[in-house]
């Protein structure tokens, strides 16, 4: 049984306005889905596997004027905030997801990625793959370590179903 694309990311935040703001700021996703604590006499705390005692807010994040899928939502628990993930490197880790998004401009996030002294694994640098040079890529790690990479593409070309994955490259 097939199932729908990604509706959203949720991501397990140390601190939301933080997050939030780096979201928002470095990754353009300046839309507020919702905003609020997270609720209480349901069953939330069993979906995301937490005690019923916990308290927190949630933020969800989009791009602007777009359909709500491929959301980010940002989700701040407390009593008692879940344990930080442990990660044996910095590159890849089992188990682990990247969120992958086009960018325009990767000089631009790097510059914002380095001016807050968050990681930025790999690139920016163009992809190389079977002997053809494609787009640029990086990769960079979220204010709580979760990866990022962004390809960098026209967005509006790319929404309108252009995109790299489509295209061979030049030769090396």
């Amino acid at each position: 049984m097939p199932v729908s694309q990604m509706v959203r990311a949720a991501l397990m935040v140390s601190d939301l306005d933080r997050s939030a703001d780096f979201y928002m700021d470095v990754l353009g996703l300046t839309d507020v889905f919702l905003d609020g604590a997270i609720p209480k006499g349901g069953n939330t705390h069993e979906l995301i596997g937490m005690p019923d005692s916990i308290d927190g807010r949630v933020r969800i994040l989009k791009v602007p004027d777009m359909p709500a899928y491929g959301m980010v939502g940002l989700f701040e628990i407390k009593n008692p905030q879940p344990p930080r993930l442990t990660r044996s490197s910095a590159g890849a880790n089992i188990g682990e997801l990247c969120m992958v998004f086009y960018c325009e401009d990767l000089d631009e996030v790097a510059a914002k990625v380095t001016a807050r002294g968050l990681t930025i694994v790999g690139g920016p640098a163009p992809y190389r793959v079977r002997g053809r040079v494609k787009q640029r890529e990086m990769t960079i790690r979220g204010p709580d370590g979760e990866k990022i990479n962004l390809i960098e593409w026209n967005v509006a070309k790319a929404n309108a179903g252009d995109r790299p994955e489509k295209w061979a490259g030049n030769p090396e």
